[in-house]
């Protein structure tokens, strides 16, 4: 239920909703194979108490409300309901249930990032993400005709109260030195944010020059908790093939993003744009204003199986346990 107008009438009608749900056993038996299961311990320890409201009532409005924030995870709780004999309510949720209005592409550097009107930051549940200047991104452009997508991300993440800095084709040394100078200073902000654009093949990403690479493993061991100042919230998203899981022990808070999966190529628009740089940055302006970055990631996965070339990107998170959102235009003064 990510449409922002429909949410809001469905959370005005809660109080006629939520008589029409039983919490009974199989329902929460089932509530565990759903994709948000990761917040049944906040349900079962640290729900608000709200006056009038008995702990029954509580659990229910934190499941449909935190439970259903996209149409796929709607539709899990939809067919949970269903498979409890609880009809009735699972056709009123089907009916909240509608698509959102497709994204329209645009060429344009500059595109609108929606802003939040729930902020979710800090506590236990939501990495902290409220700042008024939220962090830092360093972003290396390796191939010049990718010049707009660059200038399109550095627009969207100054939207979004990052800082931004862009390296042109550096060397892998040059990559590295400014990689490392980043993990060994102090850093007090919200997070750190680290993209590529260029070529990279075999979990290695290449500098100036086909000659010239430097795996992944590398710069991302850069931001384990041994090697980085304590304070670093978030830590590197290359945006090259598939990560082996096997080195990152030592990583933590850490999400890793990448274009395309082993065996698969990134598509180039010819517009000066990749295929993923294109969609994912529509999905960020479009969703980051109510969706986490997982969710964010899974919508520009469905929108590039929709290309008539397929591109498989992967997301692979280290040690994360709370939920990134980004909350744009909604800030805590510091």
């Amino acid at each position: 239920m990510d449409k922002p107008e429909v949410r809001k009438k469905f959370m005005e009608n809660m109080n006629q909703f939520l008589p029409l749900v039983k919490l009974n056993i199989m329902f929460m038996k089932l509530l565990e194979s759903h994709s948000c299961k990761n917040l049944l311990s906040t349900l079962n320890s640290t729900v608000p108490r709200k006056k009038g409201f008995s702990s029954n009532d509580e659990k229910k409005l934190f499941i449909f409300t935190e439970f259903n924030r996209d149409r796929y995870s709607c539709k899990e709780l939809i067919e949970i309901l269903k498979n409890c004999d609880q009809d009735e309510a699972a056709k009123v949720l089907e009916e909240y249930n509608q698509s959102t209005t497709p994204i329209i592409y645009s060429s344009d550097v500059e595109i609108k990032v929606k802003n939040a009107h729930t902020l979710r930051s800090g506590a236990s549940r939501w990495f902290v993400m409220d700042g008024p200047s939220r962090g830092r991104v360093i972003l290396f452009l390796q191939l010049d005709e990718l010049k707009k997508e660059a200038d399109r991300f550095d627009n969207i993440f100054q939207q979004l109260y990052f800082s931004v800095e862009i390296y042109v084709n550096y060397s892998c040394d040059r990559i590295l030195d400014t990689l490392k100078t980043a993990s060994e200073g102090e850093f007090k902000k919200d997070a750190l944010i680290v993209m590529f654009i260029g070529h990279g093949r075999d979990q290695m990403v290449q500098g100036n020059g086909p000659s010239d690479e430097i795996h992944i493993k590398k710069l991302v061991d850069l931001f384990s908790e041994s090697k980085c100042h304590p304070t670093l919230n978030t830590g590197a998203d290359p945006r090259e093939p598939v990560v082996d899981r096997e080195w990152m022990d030592g990583t933590t808070r850490t999400f890793i993003c990448y274009a395309c999966a082993d065996g698969t190529e990134s598509f180039y628009t010819g517009n000066g744009y990749t295929l993923y740089g294109e969609v994912f940055s529509h999905c960020i302006a479009e969703y980051a204003c109510d969706l986490n970055l997982t969710q964010i990631f899974n919508k520009t996965c469905d929108e590039m199986n929709r290309a008539i070339i397929q591109q498989r990107p992967e997301l692979i998170m280290k040690n994360v346990d709370r939920e990134l959102y980004f909350n744009p235009g909604l800030y805590k003064a510091k």
